[in-house]
């Protein structure tokens, strides 16, 4: 997130690609069939729609792209805007949850049931409430705990 005062810009790199990484995928003499994304880490929804508002044509192959069509392309790829419309207040405010179950963790010293000596915390766990300091002191409690557990090397089973 890159702010000001007065706004906040997010922006996207899809896929989990990095710009070298998009950039030696887009590269020529990469084929010539298809589109220029449609094989790839994207489903294919998304990447027409990346290819539209970057005006490179669905059906152009990645041998024919022409260089700027080849910026414009990457730059949406590795750029791309989220705009922040606002936000609904405090009132509404949450932390997030959606985190890894904490059925799978040993609450003792938070390490992985499924991953042992995988020690868990913070917002990775599945957690969730109102604001005003409970998710720092969630995140807190929970690194501590499972940072010690972790420098202790003690598992579930000891």
């Amino acid at each position: 997130i890159v702010a000001a005062p007065e706004e906040a810009r997010l922006e996207v790199a899809w896929g989990g690609e990095t710009e070298e990484r998009w950039a030696a995928r887009l590269g020529p003499g990469r084929g010539t069939d298809g589109g220029a994304l449609s094989s790839g880490p994207l489903p294919e929804r998304l990447a027409r729609r990346l290819a539209e508002e970057a005006e490179v044509p669905w059906d152009r192959g990645l041998a024919q792209l022409r260089r700027e069509e080849r910026r414009r392309l990457l730059d949406r790829l590795v750029r791309y805007p989220l705009p922040v419309t606002g936000d609904e207040g405090y009132r509404k405010a949450e932390v997030t949850g959606g985190g890894i179950d904490l059925a799978e963790v040993d609450p003792r010293t938070l390490e992985s049931r499924r991953a042992p000596g995988l020690y868990l915390c913070g917002e990775l766990l599945d957690a969730f409430g109102p604001i005003g300091g409970h998710n720092f002191l969630w995140a807190w409690a929970t690194g501590r705990l499972a940072g010690s557990a972790a420098a202790r090397g003690r598992s579930s089973g000891d």
